[in-house]
């Protein structure tokens, strides 16, 4: 009989083990219509993932291309300020420049049409008398800039401020967009990646999928460069701030997405700045 006791207890165990780790598992890529699905903890209250990345929950591979700001910067890097962008401790640094002009650094000679492009990004401001900086993490496309359409945006968003914007803009003037409550105001880290495909394409935040686009008037075709960017705003007194990447990554699509990538549609509105 005690055996038998033994046996039951251990049984009992092993699945108490079993439900506390299903318990801790993380639901993610698992999100699905009505919007409402979308949960976020306030901003107040944000904990970084572990691990950060969206390519290690998704199993996208090894990255084929990588940069992780070790060295000096590359000369793959294209900046149009290069007193103001290097690696610094160990990340792309673009500091804002006095006349309050806009800061660039553009990848060159990895353009790619379809993939996974991932970067961890935070950034800071310094004052606050005059107008905040806008950090710009996007793709643009290489077959014609248009003024801005035909731009994938991963995130956009004010210095000093708690809200991204996400945006995939097409010709003649389509704009699929939608913005999420984030702790940025506060130098903190966050991974924005995104899944470029024939048929779709998926915004991805802190490792959980958040909008997938499906509409064919939406999707461009268009091979992608990447480009950080801190955007001024013309004429305006702008305030000191600065934007890092702790990394950034690419990955090709030979391996399916290991987690479900349903998410609500984006908000489709219009783009007037498209030229």
């Amino acid at each position: 009989m005690a055996a038998v006791r033994f046996v039951r207890f251990s049984g009992l165990l092993v699945l108490v083990t079993l439900l506390g780790l299903l318990a801790l598992s993380p639901s993610v890529g698992t999100l699905t219509s009505p919007r409402t699905s979308v949960r976020w903890a306030p901003v107040s209250t944000w904990v970084p993932p572990n691990p950060t990345n969206a390519g290690k929950i998704f199993r996208w591979g090894n990255a084929t291309w990588h940069d992780e700001f070790i060295a000096p910067l590359s000369s793959q890097w294209s900046v149009n300020r290069p007193a103001l962008v290097r690696n610094q401790h160990g990340m792309l640094t673009l500091d804002s420049a006095a006349t309050g002009a806009d800061v660039v650094a553009r990848l060159k000679g990895q353009t790619r049409q379809y993939g996974r492009w991932e970067a961890r990004v935070r950034a800071r401001q310094y004052a606050t008398s005059g107008t905040p900086y806008r950090v710009v993490w996007e793709l643009i496309p290489t077959d014609g800039y248009h003024c801005g359409a035909k731009t994938i945006e991963l995130a956009d968003f004010t210095l000093g401020t708690n809200v991204a914007t996400m945006h995939l803009r097409n010709l003649p003037g389509t704009d699929s967009t939608d913005t999420l409550p984030l702790q940025l105001s506060d130098n903190e880290f966050h991974t924005f990646a995104v899944e470029v495909t024939p048929d779709h394409i998926s915004w991805f935040v802190d490792t959980k999928v958040i909008r997938t686009e499906t509409r064919p008037q939406v999707l461009t075709g268009s091979p992608y460069a990447v480009r950080f960017r801190l955007a001024s705003t013309p004429g305006a007194t702008m305030n000191r701030g600065r934007m890092q990447m702790d990394w950034a990554r690419y990955y090709t699509l030979a391996r399916p997405d290991a987690q479900p990538i349903t998410a609500p549609l984006p908000d489709l509105t219009s783009y007037a700045g498209a030229c």
